[in-house]
């Protein structure tokens, strides 16, 4: 054993550990072990003789037992196994995973076991034989735990005996018959036989993880390609996914795991694949995750798209949920000046690339300095008046509101923009118009109606069990967004009676799946919904819980469906990490560029028009 091992010791008398390596201290070789139910535990051919062992002597499976708890929770155990796991730095787990090397043949109970060092030392490696007495303890690592990880806590010995046998990684298949199935599994050294894809970034900057699943991303079940059996599709989900974990026990990691390059260019989209995945299953924060023990190779599967598909026409139109864009700080968007102008450039590049003659906004502050604030800028880069902007003052009683950018150039305005009768509107005491412009092509004289809309989200429950504005499976708020849908639809044909011009392009973000109550009720008022031209696996604009889904959409009357010549969805935003967006806030490993790409957290849509001249 290298001398070096043995430095360690006089770190230990402010914690419960004792080493008994030979020169490094004594044995305890006092009792010998007592009979024990399984064999295994004492003579494994190949491993190295480890010294005589407490009346506590226990393999790992007896330990684990068979069911969601061990059988041996609180009572004081020795076990002995092979290191396969090394996570005791500081900033790690703060223990290593220990696995017995021969199998009970019970595939109810598991082979592994985590020992927890809250020291943080280093002391041993993987591949070592190990013998560790110390406490079963069942962790409960938040409140929000549906399930609990069986480790040895309060360690007061650690034997390393040398070198252990091998030990092979357990395959595994996904989907599992019951993600339950993984309780079998922890603490094992696993290893995926599939390729897997990212299902979801979200808290890749956070908590260095990406949520992964067996084939295509997941869906959101009234969102899915070609199934629509959503209750099905949700039980799938489940049992379709693992959480790749960074190994570590921090928050924002200094530096982020998993990107696809070092410098501000590197990204890990969803959509991306990773082949061969070994490691370490484990539970905590309520979810089971895999702690690599070798480095992940990931395929950029999903490349980043430098430019929208054609859509064609002689006029694009396109909308943008601007992520809560304010001049006003620390209030809904930036919380500094910085901040605000890394927001505006993301922005900025993604609107000159849609280069949309009308572009429909959500999500900026309500009044009239923020929407001035971000066409200044356009132009700054475009060119002086390449935009102009629908005023519409501060409708409605929202700190957010809809809003209508344009080209001079392209289209003018017909008359003033037109603001909803309110009460059609209001959820929850508040309200958040529409907006309705009427534009005139300047090459042929042809009008349309622009409608933007940014329907009730779906979150802010309410909190009375009883409410029909609960999750029934839609997410909160349903019922109030299928009134909105209708209102919408009622005031839309009544600016169509009015102008007499039939033509109407409806866009915007209306918080409901493709196969949700509100887009069946614009569908069924005799609207198309374009996106339904698209490819079914290109229809979505966002990512929620690790599901794809579409909440933007473009609908076109009867009339306006023929004028179409194309529809696309950008994917520059929900595929995109959430770390790469414009915050400064729990930053150490700062990428931000001022490119398109997370410069929201919706997808634009982005529609093409050949208008014609009526005969």
């Amino acid at each position: 054993m290298p001398p070096s091992f043995c430095d360690y010791s006089h770190r230990l008398p402010g914690f419960l550990f004792t080493l008994l390596l030979a020169g490094c201290g004594g044995s305890d070789a006092s009792q010998g072990p007592p009979p024990d139910q399984f064999s295994a535990v004492r003579n494994v051919a190949g491993a190295p003789a480890c010294p005589a062992a407490p009346n506590s002597l226990r393999n790992i499976t007896s330990v684990q037992g068979s069911s969601r708890l061990s059988p041996r929770d609180g009572q004081p155990v020795t076990v002995r196994g092979v290191v396969t796991g090394d996570f005791q730095d500081t900033r790690q787990l703060h223990g290593f995973f220990l696995q017995q090397p021969v199998p009970d043949q019970n595939a109810g109970t598991s082979e592994g076991l985590f020992v927890y060092l809250p020291s943080g030392a280093k002391r041993v490696t993987a591949g070592q034989y190990v013998q560790v007495s110390g406490t079963i303890d069942e962790y409960k690592s938040s409140s929000a735990d549906t399930d609990r990880l069986t480790r040895i806590n309060n360690v007061k010995t650690i034997t390393i005996c040398g070198t252990g046998p091998a030990i092979s990684p357990r395959a595994i298949t996904l989907p599992l018959a019951s993600n339950k199935d993984f309780e079998a599994l922890e603490g094992m050294l696993v290893r995926f036989t599939q390729p897997l894809t990212v299902s979801d970034n979200h808290d890749l900057g956070d908590h260095g993880t990406l949520l992964l699943s067996v084939g295509d991303r997941l869906w959101q079940p009234g969102n899915h390609p070609v199934r629509t059996d959503v209750a099905a599709i949700a039980t799938d989900n489940a049992r379709s996914q693992i959480l790749l974990d960074d190994g570590a026990n921090i928050v924002h990691p200094a530096t982020i795991p998993y990107l696809s390059a070092s410098d501000t260019s590197g990204t890990r989209r969803t959509g991306d694949t990773v082949t061969g995945l070994q490691g370490i299953l484990s539970w905590s924060f309520n979810a089971w995750r895999l702690h690599p023990t070798e480095r992940p190779v990931f395929t950029s599967a999903n490349a980043r798209p430098d430019a929208p598909m054609a859509v064609g026409g002689t006029l694009r139109a396109a909308s943008l949920n601007v992520l809560n864009f304010f001049t006003t700080l620390n209030e809904r968007g930036a919380n500094t000046s910085l901040e605000r102008t890394r927001q505006r450039d993301k922005l900025v590049s993604a609107i000159i690339g849609l280069d949309a003659d009308v572009l429909g906004l959500m999500e900026i502050e309500t009044g009239t300095a923020a929407l001035t604030n971000l066409v200044t800028a356009i132009n700054a880069r475009m060119g002086k008046n390449t935009y102009a902007a629908i005023q519409s003052g501060t409708p409605g009683s929202d700190a957010i509101k809809v809003a209508i950018i344009y080209k001079p150039a392209a289209v003018a305005p017909v008359d003033g923009p037109e603001l909803p009768p309110t009460r059609g509107f209001i959820v929850d005491g508040g309200v958040r118009p529409p907006l309705a412009q009427r534009f005139s092509a300047r090459d042929n004289q042809r009008e349309f109606w622009l409608v933007v809309s940014h329907l009730k989200s779906k979150s802010s429950c309410p909190r009375d069990s009883r409410s029909i504005e609960r999750d029934r499976g839609q997410g909160c708020w349903n019922a109030a967004r299928t009134r909105q849908a209708a209102s919408l639809d009622s005031w839309v044909a009544d600016l169509v009676s009015r102008s007499g011009e039939p033509d109407v392009l409806m866009l915007g973000d209306f918080n409901a799946y493709l196969s949700e109550d509100p887009i069946r009720a614009i569908e069924a008022a005799g609207y198309e919904n374009l996106l339904r031209r698209l490819p079914a696996k290109e229809r979505y604009s966002y990512v929620f819980a690790g599901q794809s889904g579409a909440l933007d959409y473009g609908f076109s009357s009867k009339t306006l469906a023929a004028q179409v010549s194309g529809v696309t969805i950008w994917h520059i935003n929900a595929d995109e990490p959430g770390v790469l967006d414009y915050n400064t806030e729990s930053r150490p490993d700062d990428r931000y560029a001022a490119t398109p790409f997370r410069s929201s957290d919706h997808d634009p849509v982005l529609v093409g028009l050949n208008l014609q001249l009526r005969r």
